[in-house]
């Protein structure tokens, strides 16, 4: 009896190490499948040419100095990251690997995230904004759904977030057709993105070498599955050159709660790529 039990529990545990298996290719399939879709809608390409008189003078400045003002529009976007993530608000910070997509023409991106759990067992995320609407699905094992958000909430958290990472192809900055700059000060302006009728706001700061150094907005946050409005807050770092245009390879975002900071997500970038519109 012993021995049967033993090998009950072996092709118990194989099936469901099969099924995760399983479910994980079509979590990836999933994700790949949303990419090439985000390019296949694609209009007549990013506008070209735009003068850059009448922006505010930081967001002139940053288009000249990051090289965006002499490169060619940046027509898609892939890159890959490390990092690490916290869960809760004053939770552990954990190891994060994930793929992030971009099209610009309508601006819209798909990412796809993991977190290990414990061994064999891992959390995946994939965030989306598609046509101006948003979703945010979230799996144990690539089996379970813990979540799987959408509305009006999400379309604006979602399309804050492509607004912010822009600065990995600031080219897409100077498409007035979806993006309009409002200044502020000789340090800050006010950028507006819409898409498919929705919109997102954010507030660039730019440090001395006239790259983005920081970004604030309020963005919807979940709050026991009600969105809450919150400040949220960003912080750019380590530029470096990639294909003619100065892009962070550090970024980290956090929320403002209580009055106080809570940063929950530290990304590095590993490899960023123009206009390759495919999947890794």
């Amino acid at each position: 009896m012993l021995w049967a039990s033993i090998w009950i529990a072996m092709l118990v545990a194989g099936g469901l190490g099969l099924l995760v298996t399983i479910q994980g290719a079509r979590f990836e399939r999933r994700v790949a499948r949303e990419a090439r879709q985000l390019w296949t809608p694609a209009g007549a390409g990013p506008a070209a040419g735009r003068s850059l008189e009448g922006l505010p003078g930081p967001v002139h400045r940053y288009l000249e100095v990051s090289g965006a003002a002499r490169r060619r529009p940046v027509r898609s976007v892939r890159l890959r990251h490390g990092g690490t993530f916290r869960p809760g608000l004053d939770g552990p910070w954990v190891p994060i690997r994930g793929e992030q997509y971009f099209a610009v023409d309508p601006p819209g991106f798909v990412w796809w995230g993991r977190i290990r759990v414990a061994p064999g067992i891992w959390i995946e995320a994939r965030d989306r904004s598609a046509g101006g609407q948003g979703n945010m699905l979230i799996t144990a094992a690539a089996t379970w759904t813990l979540a799987d958000v959408s509305g009006p909430e999400m379309d604006q958290a979602a399309l804050a977030r492509l607004l912010a990472e822009m600065v990995w192809f600031p080219t897409a900055f100077l498409d007035e057709r979806y993006l309009a700059w409002s200044p502020l000060d000789d340090t800050s302006a006010r950028a507006v993105l819409r898409v498919g009728g929705r919109e997102a706001a954010i507030t660039f700061r730019f440090g001395p070498d006239g790259l983005p150094s920081s970004f604030a907005a309020d963005r919807y946050r979940d709050v026991g599955g009600k969105g809450v409005l919150t400040p949220w807050l960003g912080e750019c770092r380590d530029y470096r050159e990639v294909d003619g245009l100065r892009v962070p390879v550090r970024i980290e975002v956090g929320w403002r709660v209580d009055g106080r900071d809570r940063p929950y997500a530290r990304w590095e970038f590993e490899r960023i790529e123009f206009d390759r519109a495919e999947p890794f």
